[in-house]
């Protein structure tokens, strides 16, 4: 029985994201799936490499052999980079894949969920009590106003509170194992696979975790990371909800802090190729509503940084 070696595992690897590629530019070729078909034949290297790939792909939804390409979407990559970009995003995109299942995706937050967005999409709810809640992009909100109790849960994403004043009936929003109580004032609320995170734009909120009990001012924020571990800071009063006007504020931050903020304005995966890419850190005001243009600002301004629309659904960051 022939024994493959790791060279030939690294060229196989390398052969079936160039096929990839080739099968998605031209998927009707006879002439190229004959070739590839060839190709697959040749060794068992070949076929096992060209597994990998494919199931990696289809991790995130859609079959290899489906979705055309939009005229106007991405800008074709030469071969030869777009092969190798998609092979250093591969590991990354099957991480994401797996990860998902801990976060509700869109049509289940619409079924577990009062009221819920989609990506991309803004929602504003008026509340019986007059207050309000805006919603960002995928996420979510159970929502229970009773006899002296309003009680809202966050199940995902993030929402921005308004709160009517009302002595007799404080307002808490849920957000897993961390409650802000308030009795009326402005304020937010983040849940995604970071943690739990308050900020507070006017009055005054209690947050409550545990054994922990703080109240935070305005400019004040507090996170409860997955870990149960506690971060807190000052932040500029405007910045604190900025989102609601398609905008983020970024300070010192890392490149995938970036993308964290910009993956529920995309409806698609956006991927960051390498550990030394994600850790980058970065500086500036981005625009929500066009996260791939935003990601490609943030490239221009920092340099080598490359940011490829693989497909209409598919964004890779990485190394120049």
């Amino acid at each position: 029985m022939a024994v493959t070696s790791e060279a030939d595992r690294e060229r196989a690897s390398d052969e079936a994201a160039d096929w990839l590629v080739r099968l998605r530019e031209a998927p009707d070729d006879r002439d190229t799936k004959a070739r590839f078909a060839a190709w697959r034949a040749a060794a068992p290297a070949h076929e096992t490499a060209w597994t990998e790939i494919s199931q990696t792909f289809e991790l995130i939804g859609e079959p290899l052999a489906r979705r055309p390409q939009a005229a106007s979407g991405p800008v074709p990559l030469p071969r030869k980079r777009l092969a190798h970009r998609l092979l250093a995003a591969g590991a990354g995109i099957a991480l994401a894949a797996f990860a998902a299942p801990l976060f509700l995706p869109g049509w289940m937050l619409r079924l577990e969920a009062d009221f819920a967005t989609a990506a991309g999409e803004w929602r504003e709810v008026r509340l019986a009590d007059g207050s309000s809640v805006e919603l960002a992009p995928l996420s979510g909100i159970d929502v229970s106003l009773r006899e002296g109790r309003r009680e809202v849960r966050l199940l995902a994403g993030q929402a921005f509170f308004r709160v009517t004043p009302d002595p007799g009936r404080p307002f808490q929003v849920e957000a897993q194992d961390v409650r802000a109580t308030v009795l009326g004032t402005e304020f937010e609320v983040r849940l995604d696979r970071m943690g739990t995170a308050v900020a507070v734009a006017e009055g005054r909120v209690r947050v409550d975790h545990g054994a922990l009990s703080r109240v935070l001012v305005a400019g004040r924020w507090l996170q409860v990371d997955a870990a149960g571990g506690l971060r807190d800071g000052i932040r500029a009063e405007s910045e604190i909800g900025l989102w609601r006007h398609g905008e983020i504020v970024v300070h010192d931050q890392p490149i995938a802090d970036v993308v964290n903020e910009l993956r529920p304005y995309f409806n698609g995966a956006i991927v960051i190729a390498s550990d030394a890419v994600a850790r980058r850190r970065v500086t500036g005001v981005y625009r929500l509503r066009e996260p791939v243009d935003a990601l490609r600002a943030l490239g221009r301004a920092y340099g080598e940084i490359s940011v490829t629309q693989v497909l209409p659904w598919l964004v890779i960051v990485s190394a120049d």
